[in-house]
């Protein structure tokens, strides 16, 4: 009896201090995490760039703490991400400035080049940036401009490693030859939220995976550049504004992608992104040229009330459900040459100003599913639009009025080799 009281007493001091020392490496991580998050505050980016990797470790330890549950691992992380989001979001005055630090470094490479050396373009180039900032700045404001940008830069790469970071942690995926997501595979974080709303974003966001993209009313002051990212879920753009060019070309969006309200400032180039879930850009407004070449709509594309300014290409761009430009307006030239329309079509109210929409030419025509009814074909624009001229086809025994040049196609007659329609109907008269 007395062996097994001394037995037990044993297991009660070991599971006693078991439990104590748990408690204290959980206090240590919490102080650390203090540490950590002071650092972000410090003048000095290294020591920024270190309290980020701080605190991605910490993420890291309570997720593998086989000593709490699930739930509290998840929220002890989660209270850890959203100090690197709110980072993320943290004002950044010299952001509002970078267009002009960026041209003016661009000066200082073209003067660099030996005048033989350039273009036409660059000397052209060369020669503006030199009168816009000829006598406009001394030699002390200078040297201050030089600091500043040195203190962008510094920026930029603490705050795209956040993203790089998360990146690492999140979704992989398996994709078909077109680059389409088959399979889902969820990251050590893909359980966690980001906000990123309302951030300045002032640094190249290219190439990585985001998780979960809320960027809704988000301002990118330098180039937007999302090309070949791969947004996990849902995409929130939603009342962001783009002041430069916007890339998204090759960007892959798993899940849905709201870009509804945006601005885009300056051109904005989705050239082959694959929207796999609903793409909405109701009233998102494009004030220089928009380019949809080559994309894929797998589910809506949504374009309700979107202004288009300047060029709206949607050259080959593929729309697998319904297509949406109800209310929108095209101030300039529409090329949708060698589109194809799977689903219903719906241009009622648009509006043409200038030009009428390109559908279709020698070589590139816009097609049209067989498959519908010829009522989901709407192509009732506003009375203020250049017309839009419509002719008669036939395929599969119905006739449908559709764009002038344009055909009809049975989907089943897909040639998964080309990827083209080998049953189409003669061009629309």
């Amino acid at each position: 009896t007395g062996g097994i009281i001394a037995v037990l007493g044993l297991i009660e001091t070991n599971r006693k201090n078991s439990q104590d020392h748990i408690r204290q490496v959980h206090a240590a991580r919490r102080d650390r995490y203090i540490e950590a998050v002071d650092k972000l505050s410090s003048e000095d980016a290294p020591v920024r760039l270190g309290g980020v990797y701080a605190l991605v470790g910490l993420v890291d330890e309570w997720l593998d703490d086989d000593n709490i549950d699930e739930e509290t691992r998840i929220k002890e992380g989660q209270i850890i991400i959203n100090n690197l989001c709110s980072y993320i979001r943290s004002p950044f005055p010299l952001a509002e400035k970078i267009d002009e630090y960026e041209s003016r470094k661009e000066l200082e490479e073209l003067k660099k080049k030996e005048p033989k050396s350039l273009s036409n373009k660059d000397s052209l180039q060369l020669m503006l940036l030199d009168e816009h900032f000829t006598g406009s700045i001394d030699e002390k404001k200078i040297e201050q401009i030089t600091a500043e940008y040195a203190n962008i830069q510094e920026e930029q790469d603490v705050r795209r490693t956040i993203f790089i970071e998360i990146s690492k942690r999140s979704s992989t995926f398996t994709k078909d030859k077109r680059g389409k997501v088959i399979d889902t595979f969820p990251g050590m974080w893909s359980d966690f939220d980001f906000d990123f709303s309302r951030a300045p974003i002032f640094y190249p966001l290219n190439a990585i995976t985001i998780e979960k993209g809320n960027f809704s009313s988000a301002k990118f002051y330098s180039e937007a550049s999302f090309s070949k990212t791969t947004f996990a879920q849902d995409a929130d753009f939603s009342g962001a504004i783009f002041a430069q060019d916007a890339d998204f070309s090759r960007a892959i969006f798993a899940q849905d992608a709201d870009f509804s309200g945006a601005t885009f400032t300056k051109d904005a180039d989705f050239s082959e992104a694959i929207f796999t879930q609903d793409a909405f850009f109701m009233l998102v407004t494009f004030t220089q040229d928009a380019f949809f070449m080559l994309v894929t709509f797998t589910q809506y594309a949504i374009f309700m009330s979107a202004t288009f300014t300047q060029y709206a290409i949607f050259m080959s761009a593929t729309f697998t459900q319904d297509t949406i430009f109800m209310s929108a307006t095209f101030t300039e030239e529409a090329d949708f040459r060698g589109a194809a329309f799977i689903q219903k079509v719906n241009f009622d109210n648009a509006c043409f100003e200038n030009y009428e929409p390109t559908f279709a030419d020698e070589q590139l025509k816009a097609q049209f599913s067989a498959a519908m009814n010829p009522h989901d074909y709407n192509f009732s624009v506003t009375t203020k639009s250049k017309p839009i001229n419509l002719g008669t086809a036939t395929l599969l025994g119905k006739t449908f009025k559709i764009l002038l040049g344009t055909v009809l196609f049975d989907p089943k007659s897909l040639d998964k080799k080309t990827g083209e329609y080998t049953r189409v109907s003669p061009p629309a008269q």
